[in-house]
């Protein structure tokens, strides 16, 4: 019987990945190529700069929104919700009003934690209204019009509306955009198989859960093994709905599975989703259930992935198939895509 395996891949790099993304937005603007802003949708002059190479509005449009739709459509049939859990602008901006959140509460005292954190959400609200529209309006001039008070009537709707989205979104909807207002997290089960990595749960090993006194040891170590299929997810049906099945038998310490009950993943979750429910459309696969799960698991004294990111075939011990009629639909029409592309601009 094989030991569980560690999680694949490693989440403990999500908070830099999405920090780099947001520094890397912030300072997008500012990147220059030949004496012009880098990257700059120039709708003045009717341009796209894109470092050093210069696109008209014959050459974009239509045809690079549906290149990067379709991209990535193939990205999330292959990957799963990477985007949503850890590229996304709303997890993104979310994640960066949290921390903001955390680090001015534990530092500040309470009458002044909330007002300052509102400022510093709303001073970043608009620092990303101004970026955005950096990236139509050159940002150079932009910034320094903000200080003379010389905005366009446009530019300032756009600074200003972005500015109001960004805090409204991050700061207090968040997990809300992604669970009622966002489209692609709609398209997500037309994209994914059995085959497309998510977070999952490894029943077989956490049933029966259930808190036990110290040291006893995983279900590998002690000998007990894994549960077979159809008893895991019993145990998992009435953990879930003890109501309708009833509740869930007494077991010695002996007989329970590696998870304690601790329910940290639960709390963890931004979405408040329970992942030992098994998989869910909700879920952004950010890896936050995985993190508490690990930290748990490590001070019980056992081995790591009873939650990992894997697909369902995976996690029944079968093997992973890497070309199944969608992948071959979205990469055809990704491939006729980037070939009409490639024409165009020859």
């Amino acid at each position: 019987m094989n030991a569980p395996r560690p999680p694949s891949p490693p989440w403990r790099w999500r908070g830099a990945l999405r920090l780099g993304v947001l520094v890397g937005f912030l300072g997008l603007p500012w990147l220059r190529w030949d004496g012009r802003q880098a990257l700059l949708l120039d709708l003045d002059a009717r341009r796209f700069d894109l470092f050093g190479w210069t696109l008209w509005p014959d050459d974009v449009g239509l045809l690079l929104g549906l290149l990067l739709a379709m991209a990535l459509a193939l990205l999330t049939h292959l990957a799963g919700r990477i985007w949503c859990g850890h590229a996304c602008p709303q997890t993104v901006w979310s994640y960066a009003f949290s921390l903001i959140d955390s680090f001015l509460a534990q530092r500040l005292p309470r009458a002044l934690a909330r007002p300052a954190t509102q400022a510093a959400w709303l001073l970043l609200s608009l620092w990303t209204g101004i970026t955005f529209v950096g990236l139509f309006s050159p940002i150079t001039g932009l910034v320094t019009a903000s200080v003379q008070g010389g905005w366009s009537g446009w530019e300032t709707f756009w600074v200003l509306f972005y500015a109001a989205a960004t805090w409204g979104n991050a700061g207090f909807l968040r997990e809300q955009v992604c669970r009622s207002l966002c489209p692609f997290a709609r398209a997500q089960p037309l994209l994914v198989d059995p085959q497309t990595p998510r977070m999952l749960y490894d029943a077989r090993r956490g049933e029966p859960r259930g808190p036990r006194p110290a040291g006893l040891g995983g279900v590998i170590g002690r000998g007990r093994g894994l549960l077979d299929p159809t008893s895991a997810q019993d145990y998992v049906f009435r953990a879930a709905h003890p109501w309708l099945a009833g509740p869930m038998p007494t077991f010695s310490a002996d007989r329970l599975g590696d998870c304690t009950d601790c329910a940290a993943c639960l709390h963890a979750c931004p979405m408040q989703l329970d992942i030992r429910q098994g998989p869910q459309t909700d879920c952004l696969a950010c890896g936050a259930c995985l993190d508490a799960c690990e930290q748990q698991q490590s001070r019980a004294g056992f081995g790591p992935g009873l939650i990992r990111y894997c697909s369902p075939q995976t996690m029944a011990g079968q093997p992973r198939r890497g070309w199944r009629p969608r992948t071959v639909v979205l990469a055809s029409l990704l491939l006729v895509l980037l070939s009409a592309g490639a024409w165009h601009l020859l």
